[in-house]
């Protein structure tokens, strides 16, 4: 078998579906989406396998040392902080202009700016979190920061197994269903290393999650007593989201417009809250489609302005700074 270099933009093809994810999250939010189901949690189950899997090809073919964490880390960083650290400004700006000095906090400003425990304040403590769904963000974060450690220890699927059964309970509602299986580390590190185990060929372990995932998602849909909130769509989020990945990143995407796609997502998801909020002190009606579309169309235009003010200088620098000593390894097709 020939030797195959991995390069950056191989580990990312799958843009269109990254876009499309993050338009079901926005429509989720504008109240358009099927009965009883929400399909912006499922979209958010396909972005934890994505990010297993890229994330495990990061590290094995860009980081695989000791020595390389700290670049990990500087890297992940500059990928996840600019357009946050950017929408969460803006975003302050406008709660205060809108609705006075009394809606933020400095300290609560401070808290939102590091990330990491954006997850433990929903559901409970919502109104905390300035850039609502970034509660996602802290959730991302935290994997990054323990992915290294479990990739090198060699135990993956110990991993997984303690998080599915941290899940069950949650699953079967003896402990907060949301957000014990669906905002912790918790409860959804076992969906993150599905992908991981994708990028590393442990079909015999992705296969045997996957159907007990299936049987779950049955049970879900069936016995009353399981049908707790979002168990339905992370469930099915798993059903749908280990094929499709999967077979994406089997597919040889080289395209421009892909790439693009890819690079407004995290842009759409971030501010595409921000854009409901003032639309709605504006007085639209932002929980209808037309309101829906409208949102849409502005978000990916202030994505696009983000994308060339903020993420593209700082792709480049985490490829000419992070990333100049760390050769493209070489990995059997």
């Amino acid at each position: 078998m020939g030797a195959h270099v991995i390069t950056a933009r191989e580990l990312d093809k799958m843009g269109f579906y990254r876009l499309f994810l993050a338009v079901l999250v926005l429509f989720s939010h504008c109240a358009i989406k099927f009965p009883s189901y929400n399909q912006g949690v499922t979209a958010v189950i396909s972005f934890l396998i994505i990010s297993g899997y890229v994330i495990t090809k990061l590290i094995s073919y860009k980081f695989p040392k000791k020595s390389d964490l700290k670049s990990f880390y500087i890297d992940r960083a500059l990928r996840l902080f600019p357009q946050f650290i950017f929408y969460l400004i803006i975003t302050s700006f406008l709660y205060l202009f809108f609705d006075g000095s009394g809606e933020i906090s400095i300290s609560q400003f401070l808290v939102n700016l590091i990330m990491l425990p954006l997850n433990t304040f929903a559901v409970y403590f919502n109104n905390y979190i300035i850039v609502p769904q970034s509660w996602s963000l802290g959730l991302e974060l935290q994997f990054y920061l323990l992915i290294p450690f479990i990739l090198s220890g060699r135990r993956k699927v110990m991993w997984a197994i303690l998080s599915f059964a941290l899940f069950v309970p949650a699953f079967a509602g003896l402990i907060n269903t949301d957000y014990f299986g669906y905002r912790m580390l918790t409860g959804t590190l076992f969906i993150f290393l599905l992908g991981s185990m994708m990028a590393e060929g442990e079909k015999k372990s992705l296969w045997a999650f996957y159907i007990v995932s299936c049987v779950m998602l049955l049970f879900s849909l069936t016995v009353k007593n399981l049908s707790h909130e979002f168990n339905k769509e992370v469930l099915s989020g798993i059903v749908i989201g280990v094929p499709v990945v999967g077979l994406i990143f089997k597919i040889n995407l080289k395209s421009k417009i892909d790439t693009l796609a890819g690079d407004l997502s995290y842009g759409v998801y971030l501010n595409h809250l921000m854009f409901f909020y003032i639309f709605n002190k504006m007085g639209f009606s932002v929980l209808s489609t037309s309101g829906a579309l409208i949102i849409l169309g502005s978000s990916l235009t202030m994505s696009y302005i983000s994308l060339r003010l903020i993420e593209q200088p700082f792709y480049r620098m985490r490829h000419r700074k992070i990333r100049k000593d760390l050769p493209e390894r070489q990995a059997s097709k």
